[in-house]
């Protein structure tokens, strides 16, 4: 789970799909009251996730702050780099670096738990 960084971005790419940051639920009333198929409110897909979901923000939460805030700007905020790299104070080009960095520490927290 979440050992390469091609699916630790799928994870945060995903994320706000079974959240909603506007309202912070994760029911789907008005789609449960249309009668297609989600009776319960809860999105399809959310249950099989959530072991995913779980340990992406465990081991983002052992993230650097600077490194969690590129991460929430590029992937649930999805900002462009440019503004990214503007409300930070850093180039566009170091903002990618923090990005791939978090990634691949994301990916390396996993391994060590592992190991040990």
């Amino acid at each position: 789970m979440l050992s390469t960084a091609k699916q630790v971005i799928w994870c945060l790419l995903t994320y706000t799909d079974w959240w909603q940051p506007s309202s912070g639920s994760v029911l789907l009333v008005g789609a449960a009251r249309r009668s297609n198929g989600t009776t319960d409110g809860i999105h399809p897909g959310l249950v099989e996730t959530l072991d995913e979901r779980s340990e992406l923000c465990r081991r983002v939460l052992q993230l650097p702050e600077r490194e969690r805030r590129v991460l929430y700007l590029w992937y649930l905020r999805q900002l462009p780099v440019r503004e990214i790299a503007a409300v930070l104070g850093m180039s566009a080009r170091q903002c990618q670096r923090v990005r791939a960095k978090a990634v691949r520490t994301i990916v390396e927290l996993g391994s060590e738990e592992y190991a040990a």
